[in-house]
């Protein structure tokens, strides 16, 4: 885990990338030293010790010198990669998993790609021909921005470094599941399957398996580790599996005993033993320096991705300080199983509803949580794995039928409800018929998702007036709450917002002959 900054065709490019490295420190715990491979490029990594810490230097070269890889993220099934590749030939002499994916890529070619298990943002070079390709993780877990100029290309981790050393050029983030090289853009084949009908009734006992693998796939082997945890369905699960693989691990709830979600959160630490951490807000009276730092640290005006970011922001920063480097967390289980209104709305409809309310959250992701995860925990140097994002999991759902995420009285995640009936002595019932409630309110930092401080803060800040003439100056970012606009005026003030195009696309479901979805004008995914 870490953050990257790679130059291709660029004569100066070990000094594009210094520069670029030096505003991407807060990612990592030592920066290693910038390399040039071939010609006219340069690589380098702030890298974040977590897997092989001390020979894991970036960029790594494939056993036979010919492909040299800058990544950012973990590739979870490194180790059975590795077994594969050394009986194909290959020597390693590290056990980075940077160095599995560039014997990968020099045996496999870009077939590697659809063997990953993980989350993963890499560029990779050809060192005899100064060739490259650029890869992102099937669902956007880790973020890749880029500007092209002709032939010249700069890769980097966030936005604002890039924006703040390339002076011209639009910056463009590499879609999930995408490739990129000199002369194409195109999807890869990956380990998550191709669309296929939604016809698997509801197995519990295989979704069962399929989860406590999918966390122990995300247990580091060689340090202590933390859980991001609520009291919700999905935090609860991954705190299950991970205790039942024979771990004792802290699990940081934020907010205080009058927090929505802290009942929950208590009724299994009592149950279990859990060590449950509670981490504080800031106090009030710093609300604008909190807005602003935030806006800046997760890249976003959006107020669902930047509320949440102030409150994954504030756990990460205690995880970090209590000096863990990785966080397991319960991200994605929403909209794969239906946990947000729309979507219980859309399944009730049927798969047609259902499945394209489904396909805009997962695509939107890597713009919203993904995002705000990704920004938030790398802001205080961790490494947020997600168990509920892993290949086998993410098909299963995809493969489930219509009728099997919600109940009859249509309450949705019932596939991972189901789970809580197999363990009624390791998981509260009283979790398992739980509403859901957003971060920014199960916290108690909002009321709701209208009555909030950080939007009140925005009602206040800004007149009719200003409102109306900030609508006018980003015209094209249809603004439509002041909250959106001072959020926006703070991006605006530290990047030019105007050379990444891709803000321009709001987050918003399009759910308009949804039955029901009028009552859901205000909800935010």
């Amino acid at each position: 885990m870490c953050g990257i900054a790679v130059a291709v065709g660029i004569e100066d490019a070990a000094d594009v990338v210094t520069c670029l490295i030096a505003g991407l420190e807060h990612r990592g715990d030592v920066s290693d030293p910038v390399a040039s491979p071939a010609a006219r490029i340069a690589m380098a990594t702030r890298r974040l010790r977590v897997v092989d810490g001390v020979q894991g230097v970036q960029p790594q070269l494939s056993f036979d010198d010919r492909i040299a890889v800058a990544m950012n993220g973990e590739i979870y099934n490194h180790r059975q990669l590795r077994r594969e590749l050394e009986g194909l030939g290959a020597r390693f002499t590290t056990d980075s998993d940077t160095e599995v994916l560039a014997c990968a890529l020099s045996i496999w070619g870009g077939k590697a790609l659809r063997r990953l298990n993980g989350m993963f943002a890499f560029v990779a070079v050809d060192t005899a021909s100064g060739a490259f390709i650029a890869a992102r993780d099937p669902l956007g877990v880790k973020p890749l921005y880029v500007i092209q100029q002709g032939e010249s290309f700069v890769f980097c981790s966030e936005m604002t470094p890039l924006l703040d050393v390339v002076e011209t050029g639009e910056v463009m983030l590499l879609p999930p599941g995408y490739v990129l090289s000199g002369s194409y853009c195109s999807p890869y084949k990956s380990a998550i399957s191709d669309l296929q009908p939604m016809s698997r009734a509801a197995d519990p006992r295989a979704l069962d398996a399929i989860l406590a693998a999918a966390v122990a796939r995300r247990i580091p082997p060689d340090l202590p580790f933390a859980l991001m945890f609520s009291g919700g369905i999905d935090s609860t699960l991954v705190a299950h599996y991970v205790r039942r693989a024979g771990y004792e691990v802290p699990g940081y709830f934020l907010g205080d005993e009058s927090a929505p979600d802290f009942r929950f959160a208590q009724a299994y630490a009592e149950l279990t033993g859990l060590d449950l951490r509670l981490v504080s807000f800031d106090e009030p009276s710093r609300i604008d320096t909190q807005i602003a730092d935030t806006v800046r640290f997760c890249e976003s005006f959006e107020p669902a991705v930047v509320r949440d970011s102030y409150c994954t922001g504030l756990l990460s920063r205690q995880v970090h300080h209590d000096g863990y480097r990785v966080a397991l967390c319960g991200e994605g289980a929403d909209e794969l199983f239906a946990g947000y209104r729309p979507l219980e709305l859309g399944f009730m409809a049927g798969e047609t509803h259902g499945a394209a309310l489904r396909d805009q959250c997962l695509g939107g992701m890597h713009r919203g949580n993904l995002q705000r995860l990704d920004r938030a925990s790398m802001r205080w140097a961790v490494e947020a794995r997600e168990p509920f994002l892993d290949p086998n999991v993410v098909n299963h759902a995809m493969a489930l039928q219509a009728s099997a995420f919600v109940s009859s009285e249509g309450v949705g995640k019932a596939p991972l409800r189901a789970l809580f009936d197999f363990y009624p002595g390791e998981l509260p019932a009283s979790i398992r018929d739980r509403t859901k409630r957003p971060m920014n309110e199960g916290t108690g930092l909002d009321a709701s998702q209208a009555d909030s401080p950080w939007a009140r803060r925005a009602d206040a800040a800004l007149s009719d007036r200003e409102f109306a003439e900030g609508r006018r100056r980003f015209d094209a970012f249809d603004l439509r709450s002041k909250e959106e606009l001072l959020y926006l005026q703070v991006l605006a003030d530290r990047i030019d917002v105007e050379r990444a195009p891709h803000l321009k696309s709001r987050l918003r479901l399009e759910a308009a002959d949804l039955p029901g979805i009028e009552q859901l004008s205000e909800y935010r995914i």
